[in-house]
């Protein structure tokens, strides 16, 4: 038997690699709807609150797991250096998400947030949704906290 730092007990029987299947279990014992991607088959697929969300497992052991959230609007490159340092800031200010902003086509950007948990020794059901749950609430969190920076700009941000 394990104690973490609030001296709750975890026995050993509790804590198990944390699987690709594992993640798609938790997510269904949620109540998240999600898909297989045919093109990537280690990576799930989700919206939430109309954000698009990939799950994967990476790092040398596929034990990392990583919730990536991409914001649903697009920016026109002219726009770069406004858009980095409004995630300079979200960054500098909290420890997680982290959040940047991606080239992805010739004249557009996305943006992004991510959290990872590091799985590498296993862990826990109520371990693997903290971490899900963490990842989809700070990643929106910054997605909402970039909408009410941006404000009416919103609008032309598709154009």
């Amino acid at each position: 038997m394990t104690a973490g730092h609030d001296s709750v007990a975890v026995t050993d029987a509790q804590v198990a690699p944390v699987t690709l299947e594992r993640v798609q279990e938790r997510l269904t014992r949620a109540g998240y709807a999600y898909i297989e991607d045919d093109e990537h088959p280690d990576v799930l697929r989700a919206r939430f609150d109309d954000y698009r969300f990939h799950f994967l497992l990476t790092g040398d052991e596929r034990a990392v797991l990583q919730t990536r959230g991409r914001w649903n609007h697009s920016v026109d490159i002219s726009r770069k250096v406004e858009m980095i340092k409004l995630c300079n800031e979200w960054n500098m200010n909290r420890v997680s998400p982290k959040v940047y902003v991606r080239r992805e086509s010739e004249g557009l950007l996305g943006v992004y947030g991510e959290t990872i948990s590091d799985f590498r020794e296993g862990g826990t059901d109520a371990q693997v949704d903290a971490s899900i749950e963490c990842g989809l609430s700070t990643v929106i969190a910054f997605f909402h906290s970039l909408e009410e920076r941006l404000g009416p700009e919103l609008d032309d941000l598709d154009d």
